[in-house]
């Protein structure tokens, strides 16, 4: 089997497996960062207004933070897997 070539890539299977979940997680780390940094920048450049733009602002808010908390689960997620 080993001279046909059926067992001959299995190792790296794993490693672009592993370079598609790190891309996907870097992907939505800086994602929800930029998501982040932008409520909050618009946040501070509205100063006046925060009242109303809080609650404008909070689903964003959360889905910047739900979208890095997915990605250090998707990391913490395939490094167990892959053990």
């Amino acid at each position: 089997m080993l001279e046909k070539g059926f067992l001959r890539n299995q190792g790296n299977e794993k490693g672009k497996q592993y370079q598609i979940a790190l891309l996907v997680s870097k992907t939505m780390l800086y994602l929800g960062s930029v998501i982040l940094v932008g409520s909050f920048g618009y946040l501070l450049f509205n100063w006046g207004k925060n009242d109303m733009l809080i609650g404008m602002l909070l689903p964003f808010l959360i889905a910047g933070l739900g979208l890095i908390f997915i990605s250090r689960l998707i990391l913490r997620g395939y490094s167990k897997l892959r053990r």
